[in-house]
């Protein structure tokens, strides 16, 4: 039986021009690099966006220029955003309170039929709630419960869509899922560039699901576990401000209120200090007003002997 053929059709840049580009940029020949794999005229063709390829010649092609398949899936990511990869145009929208382009992306997404385009609509809608807008019937959020249930494997979209999903949820169930995916963190953690971010991600909105609950112990014990998995894996400023963040609120509702607001502080100056999103500091006041006396929300947010800093 003969091997079945996986279309890679590509809009912006197609994936035989991908190749072509690393073939180039190797100085590797048209005949070195098909030869005993496919025809010279087949790879032409196919670099040239007039044919496809079946999955296992590109695998033997890549490896023939000495390209690894994740390093040709990063190069098709940045030439291709918008039409490959979905998630990051839906949380650039999100992060940035974009109502308009959410409804957009949701009123596209609800024309269209099949379990994903079901997934990828209720994940919409759970961004427009967080921002204040719609709402998620009993109805949906049972078919997502539904969904983690039977996968097996969760890939980087299950991880994205259950970060969002996780103040939907019923806390014993949520609890549940979060523990199946402990136990395929590291896994993931390498999967893709990102997953580290999804995972932290996960760990912070379950953090702050059971300090509204007032599971304090259990926070802590997270944010413990989280801080030993970040030492070792240090990644950058944002990742640290956020632990300072969850450590801080964690030991503030422990009664380690000293402690805590010295933490917040330090992350909210490390957010100050590095020009991030101004909206993102207005969303942690609003947050923390939940918790904080006024006086401390304004000790915590007071920038005013530092401003200077930042001219």
């Amino acid at each position: 039986m003969k091997n079945k053929k996986v279309a890679y059709r590509l809009k912006n840049m197609k994936i035989g021009q991908i190749f072509k580009y690393f073939r180039r940029t190797k100085h590797i020949t048209l005949k070195e690099a098909s030869q005993g794999i496919v025809s010279i005229p087949f790879l032409s063709r196919f670099e040239n966006g007039l044919t496809d390829i079946s999955f296992s010649h590109l695998l033997e092609l890549l490896n023939r220029i000495n390209v690894q398949l994740s390093e040709f899936e990063f190069l098709y990511q940045q030439k291709n955003p918008t039409k490959n990869d979905l998630l990051p145009a839906f949380q650039q929208a999100y992060q940035a309170g974009n109502i308009d382009m959410l409804k957009k992306y949701l009123s596209e997404w609800q024309e269209k039929q099949g379990m994903f385009a079901n997934l990828q609509t209720i994940q919409l809608k759970m961004m427009l709630v967080t921002l204040g807008e719609g709402e998620l019937t009993k109805k949906e959020i049972t078919i997502l419960v539904t969904y983690f249930q039977k996968i097996d494997n969760w890939t980087f979209f299950e991880l994205y869509l259950f970060g969002h999903a996780l103040s939907f949820l019923e806390l014993p169930i949520m609890l549940n899922l979060f523990n199946e995916l402990q136990k395929k963190e590291i896994i993931y953690d390498d999967f893709r560039h990102d997953n580290f971010s999804i995972l932290f991600y996960i760990y912070n909105n379950v953090i702050l699901h059971l300090l509204a609950n007032n599971y304090f112990n259990q926070a802590h014990t997270l944010v413990n576990h989280l801080e030993n998995h970040f030492c070792a894996r240090d990644k950058d400023y944002y990742h640290k401000t956020r632990l300072f963040n969850l450590k801080g609120l964690t030991l503030y509702l422990l009664g380690q209120k000293e402690a805590g607001l010295k933490l917040l502080k330090k992350a909210n100056l490390i957010t100050y200090l590095t020009n991030h999103e101004v909206n993102f500091l207005k969303n942690e006041k609003i947050y923390l007003a939940k918790y904080l006396t006024v006086q401390e929300l304004t000790d915590v947010f007071d920038f005013s002997q530092i401003s200077y800093l930042k001219e």
